[in-house]
């Protein structure tokens, strides 16, 4: 005997969804496109355009002090009035770049949750400006072009240090954070004493201190102190 029986194939079970891919570098909006400014103009000053060109960009763009004392024969130009702003995106040489992106990503991540993207841009100008008038009150007389994100970026090292101590990742005890306060101040001191020989060139430790140091005070004010 046959019977007929209604066999019904069992429906396919659908594929596992894939977990979304994480981007090759996670970092907040701002803080990543700040970084590729960065290398972008690295990339443009150093590989697509001529020699003349780029002397021309570092020495019109990047930041002398002795123009803002009236120091030099040179004039006061528009140039020099932004420079306090642009010498920031510009640097030397492929360690310089390197070093600088590398802290930019290191300190930019957390500050920027911490405050918010306009907010860390905001202050990561303002120290970057405030380096470079600590560096002209030091060296009033300098003719040497200042030029990298360093002095921005030892005011992201403190505000830093102020993210770590709130999370409970740095003591909290009577000297607090002070203590890597110190040892930050202690390094630009030594690159004020060794830093040209061991770097072949000169640093500007002052735009380094005076970029930390406003790292602080420009966290007194509460607009910058997160939400």
């Amino acid at each position: 005997m046959s019977n007929i029986v209604d066999f019904k194939k069992p429906k396919p079970t659908p594929p596992a969804s894939k977990p979304p891919k994480q981007p090759f570098i996670n970092l907040p909006p701002m803080t990543k496109w700040l970084l590729i400014s960065l290398l972008a103009i690295y990339g443009i000053t150093n590989f697509l355009i001529g020699a003349e060109m780029r002397t021309y960009i570092y020495l019109n763009f990047g930041f002398v002090p002795a123009l803002w004392t009236g120091q030099t024969d040179y004039p006061f130009d528009l140039n020099t009035l932004i420079s306090p702003l642009t010498y920031i995106f510009l640097h030397a040489n492929f360690m310089h770049i390197i070093m600088n992106c590398a802290m930019l990503m290191a300190f930019g991540a957390g500050v920027e949750k911490w405050m918010g993207g306009r907010k860390f841009i905001e202050f990561f100008i303002l120290c970057g400006i405030a380096s470079v008038i600590f560096e002209t009150a030091i060296h009033p007389f300098s003719t040497n072009t200042v030029i990298g994100a360093s002095g921005a970026e030892s005011g992201l090292f403190a505000a830093i240090l102020i993210v770590m101590q709130q999370s409970g990742r740095m003591p909290t005890s009577k000297y607090g954070i002070w203590p890597f306060a110190a040892i930050w101040v202690g390094i630009s001191l030594l690159f004020a004493l060794f830093g040209g020989a061991l770097a072949g060139g000169q640093i500007a430790w002052a735009a380094h201190l005076g970029g930390f140091l406003s790292g602080f005070l420009f966290l007194k004010l509460k607009y910058f102190r997160g939400y």
